[in-house]
């Protein structure tokens, strides 16, 4: 039986202890090895500012974001470099915000997001425009013609060779945010249906302000949970055709 290899990003070992504790309360016969990653914290100095042009983004984006952005893919540089130095697959790299939604499979036979969002091919719609996707349980294709899938806190590398060349692609001489990084190259050409893994609600470490990651990730952004209907296996949007407008019981005097 094939076994999973874990890498869990988080910024100290309490943490990892308990994410470690509650994997293996669920799941234990199903997993081989579960390694701490340390999150990375990057610091600005006199000496390292070209740092901050190594980022591909917006020209007034803040140092202190560009570096929290940079941290991340740092982390991942090293989960990627663990799992091929430690020649282990059926590998799985998560995100501390990164929770549980649905029972851990076997490992699929490919490379997968395990979790994430699906949003429209141009990324600037994304929370705006709601794809028309009908996945199937399991494995499913990504066609980038018609959608994409953001967020990495929950990845699948299948063997470690495919680790060291996701590695590999991100040295670059800027490189965009590692989600969008990863869409850019077509990395993953499959996702997981359910997801495995949702992003947890918490106060970004970047803005500072409680995201919405929670809600994007919730079966893939595809069902809002005050929207959901049935079981999860016969998942349903429900739009109404009729426009619900509520009045104000106070009324102002009509003009003549």
């Amino acid at each position: 039986m094939s076994k999973y290899n874990i890498y869990i990003i988080c910024k100290n070992d309490e943490i990892f202890q308990e994410k470690q504790k509650e994997i293996n309360s669920k799941y234990k016969s199903k997993i081989c090895h579960i390694q701490w990653i340390p999150a990375e914290y990057l610091k600005l100095t006199p000496c390292n500012k070209k740092i901050l042009n190594d980022l591909n983004t917006r020209y007034n984006t803040q140092p202190n974001k560009v570096l929290a952005k940079l941290g991340i893919i740092g982390a991942h540089r090293k989960s990627l470099l663990s799992i091929y130095n430690n020649k282990t697959n059926n590998n799985i790299i998560l995100e501390e915000d990164s929770n549980f939604s649905s029972k851990l499979p076997s490992p699929p036979k490919v490379s997968c997001y395990m979790g994430g969002w699906i949003i429209p091919p141009q990324i600037t719609k994304a929370g705006k425009i709601i794809p028309n996707v009908k996945p199937v349980n399991g494995l499913n294709n990504i066609d980038y013609d018609k959608f994409k899938v953001l967020m990495a806190h929950s990845l699948f590398i299948k063997t470690h060779e495919e680790a060291m060349d996701l590695l590999q692609s991100t040295f670059t001489d800027k490189i965009k945010n590692y989600d969008v990084h990863l869409i850019d190259i077509k990395f993953f050409n499959n996702y997981y249906y359910p997801p495995i893994f949702v992003q947890g609600k918490h106060v970004s470490e970047i803005d500072k302000i409680t995201n919405k990651n929670d809600q994007w990730t919730y079966f893939y952004g595809l069902v809002r949970q005050e929207r959901f209907i049935g079981k999860k296996d016969s998942i349903k949007v429900v739009r109404n055709n009729k426009r619900t407008v509520k009045r104000s019981k106070k009324r102002g005097k009509r003009r003549n």
